[in-house]
């Protein structure tokens, strides 16, 4: 029988899970992303960990050992795909030898390259080619740095390969990437599916040093002799372009047309729409949204978020009362599901580290409104997490806005979803139906789905998902609530932050005495 093999290269784990051809899984392992301690003059810095190439396949090899070995012996691994955070990556000689350590993809060490660019070219124009706003987490940043860092170094790179090529690489021998990995470099046109002549140029980068890109779901090359030895997995096997793991992650969910969306919570609330176009307009470069490809064929997706799960952690540090972990959470959740709607006319900004898209403004605040003596700590907690279903209805009102595509329904995936609570709160607060697929490792079971599609077990993406994706629990909204909520939102909610806006803040961040 056979069955699909997905990667998941996370930030904090790293997954290897086996699937049939129905998507149930069949066998998994994981293992922490092995991390090296950061360096650099700023503590900043020293606070983000590194990656070392070398140990990330050596854990990716044994993660796959361990999943065959739990397979039948009437069990075959027809073919696997690897997917990854998206803007880390390796560089790497002639050899194939890695030449640094692997910036995380959120280090800031990358920030001053967002005034370098700024003084090339126009954020709009950078926007119109890739899909990306500005920001210093992208690989074209990262590429920058290295060449500062060190010069002599970088001139014997010959290859820059995203985490789950470099996987693929150590696999295959083959130097390649995806459609979706090479949305996250800050140097693909996503007009023509080819490495931006203008950026690179303007970069004084070679073309030569990034791989050729493919769509998600192609064959790159068989499993070596070599990679089979230290893998278990049998030479010849199928090895499949992957991609970038929010965007597997909502091939897995169904998430291949517009109309559904994608939610991931968890330290952010993401929402993830899939277009039949890209949309690059002045006002989608001004809003904070990324375009970029999909990983089914011939589609791309818009996505943004903003902080919810730390808004949470925050609040749980703040009025949890103990060490902040599982149980202070749950507890509060619990005052807050019975504290009344609207928590007695109490009302919260969520923007407690500036607002995202679709009005991205770093400088905006939060607030509680509205307090009286009678309030309880259940009605602050509730009023926050009704804040926060507020910011996330009006991030998906900002993507009908821009696509003109309605969003009906959200798939629901992260580590918030086992908060059932806010779930249902979500689904009362947005008017619309939130599915939780049945397996949490959607992004493992989008990167197997992609094998399986290189290889012809299904026909496209559309059958991939109709035949892996089934929901394990299903929110309605309730139609009363809705309704409170709705005039609420409309009415108070969308007036609060322009007021506060106005508010002077000559004070803020200043010491004064007397």
């Amino acid at each position: 029988m056979d069955v699909l093999l997905g990667l998941d290269l996370g930030t904090t784990n790293c997954k290897a899970l086996a699937f049939d051809l129905d998507g149930r899984l069949v066998g998994s392992a994981s293992a922490p992303t092995p991390a090296l301690p950061s360096t650099g003059s700023n503590p900043a810095d020293r606070s983000i960990p590194l990656y070392d190439a070398e140990a990330l396949w050596q854990v990716s090899a044994r993660l796959m050992r361990e999943v065959n070995q739990q397979l039948g012996s009437n069990q075959r691994v027809a073919a696997l795909a690897v997917a990854s955070m998206g803007e880390s990556g390796v560089l790497a000689d002639a050899d194939g030898i890695p030449l640094a350590p692997v910036l995380n993809w959120y280090d800031r060490r990358t920030v001053p390259w967002n005034d370098w660019w700024r003084k090339r070219l126009d954020e709009t124009t950078i926007y119109q080619i890739t899909g990306l706003p500005l920001d210093h987490i992208y690989s074209a940043h990262k590429l920058l740095w290295h060449r500062q860092h060190d010069p002599t170094t970088f001139e014997r790179a010959q290859t820059w390969l995203g985490l789950s090529d470099w996987i693929a690489f150590r696999l295959t021998g083959k130097r390649t990437t995806s459609y979706s990995m090479a949305s996250r470099t800050m140097l693909f046109d996503l007009r023509t599916y080819t490495w931006s002549e203008e950026l690179l140029r303007l970069a004084d980068l070679p073309a030569s040093l990034l791989p050729p890109a493919l769509p998600s779901g192609e064959i790159i090359g068989q499993v070596t002799q070599e990679a089979a030895r230290v893998t278990g997995l049998a030479a010849g096997t199928s090895v499949a372009t992957g991609g970038h793991d929010h965007i597997c992650a909502a091939l897995a969910a169904g998430v291949t047309e517009p109309g559904t969306a994608l939610n991931s919570s968890g330290t952010t609330d993401t929402v993830l729409g899939a277009l039949k176009a890209p949309v690059l307009s002045e006002e989608v470069a001004s809003s904070g949204l990324c375009c970029g490809c999909h990983t089914a064929r011939g589609r791309y997706y818009l996505v943004g978020g903003f902080m919810s799960g730390a808004v949470v952690s925050w609040l749980t540090r703040l009025l949890g009362g103990n060490d902040g972990g599982p149980d202070a959470v749950a507890e509060l959740m619990d005052e807050a599901a019975s504290a009344p709607v609207l928590a007695k006319d109490t009302w919260f900004l969520p923007y407690l580290g500036g607002s995202g898209p679709p009005d991205r403004d770093p400088n905006a605040w939060g607030a509680w409104l509205g307090l009286r003596l009678n309030h309880s700590r259940g009605d602050l907690v509730r009023a926050a997490m009704e804040g926060l279903c507020f910011a996330l209805r009006y991030l998906l009102e900002g993507h009908r806005r821009i696509t003109g595509d309605p969003i009906r329904e959200l798939r629901a995936v992260g580590g918030g979803t086992r908060n059932i609570w806010w779930q249902r709160l979500k689904a009362d607060v947005l008017g619309l139906t939130i599915e939780v697929p049945d397996v949490s490792e959607v992004t493992a079971r989008g990167a197997a789905l992609l094998g399986g599609i290189a290889v012809g077990v299904y026909a496209d993406e559309v059958e991939a998902a109709a035949r892996a994706y089934r929901p394990a629990r299903r929110f309605q909204p309730d139609a009363a609530r809705h309704a409170i909520y709705d005039a609420a939102y409309r009415d108070v909610f969308l007036e609060l932050y322009p007021t506060l806006r106005g508010l002077p803040l000559a004070t803020a961040g200043k010491d004064y005495e007397g």
